[in-house]
């Protein structure tokens, strides 16, 4: 086996307990809708992309870099549902996801905790300030754009694109404040699914939903417990 080969499978073998029953909880749910409803190119690449991407929220929660390659894999599927919707901003969120966080895992797999073994970094309060005005700062010129564009729900998308793309940012500078700023996005990404379930343009909308809710916990989890943390920073 390759030393790549090698690597990839003692990641896949690191999943501590807590993420092996979420990942597990998630992988029969989303199961369960495929098989309960209309099979259809759509319905199998949603399937594949939210398994693949829970996987990878999962081990970027315990700090595994093999959340690059998953979050790649997922990225490609999300983009596709994504336009499918008419989420354009998300879209552009996912390629963001994969320039500054999957493609430098990929490439730095062997020397990626490298970027953390002498500790996190945190957002003072001024950096704080500045990180929440700029999201403020951003929001309508972004949602006027993609309203233009002709987004289908281009004051939810809009937000997942700015939270989502400042999120990335620190974790490809190496903030810990990341955790922080996902939680944001997944509370705006829930708000997005459940309208896209309720107005029901999107066939995607229900495993979507229930994916984000699974980030949510994850991010949860990431923020007070991995590697990422304030508490096992210190």
């Amino acid at each position: 086996m390759t030393g790549y080969g090698k690597w990839l499978l003692d990641e896949i073998k690191s999943l501590n307990a807590a993420g092996a029953i979420m990942l597990a909880f998630i992988v029969g749910v989303q199961l369960a809708f495929y098989l309960t409803a209309p099979i259809t190119v759509l319905s199998t690449i949603t399937l594949f992309a939210t398994i693949i991407g829970s996987a990878c929220t999962v081990y970027m929660m315990i700090g595994k870099p093999i959340n690059g390659l998953l979050g790649l894999i997922s990225a490609l599927g999300y983009i596709y549902i994504n336009w499918s919707a008419g989420h354009f901003a998300s879209v552009l969120d996912q390629l963001v996801f994969v320039a500054l966080i999957d493609v430098p895992l990929i490439i730095t797999w062997k020397k990626w905790g490298n970027r953390v073994k002498d500790g996190v970094k945190f957002l003072s309060i001024k950096g704080w300030i500045f990180t929440i005005v700029l999201i403020l700062a951003l929001w309508y010129p972004v949602l006027m754009a993609y309203t233009a564009l002709g987004d289908t729900n281009p004051l939810w998308d809009s937000i997942v694109l700015i939270i989502g793309a400042m999120a990335s940012w620190y974790v490809f500078k190496g903030y810990g404040d990341s955790y922080s700023l996902w939680l944001m996005s997944d509370f705006v990404n829930i708000a997005l699914w459940v309208s896209a379930l309720f107005i029901g343009y999107s066939a995607s909308s229900l495993p979507m939903l229930l994916t984000m809710l699974f980030y949510l916990v994850t991010a949860l989890y990431g923020k007070f417990y991995s590697i990422w943390s304030r508490k096992n920073a210190k």
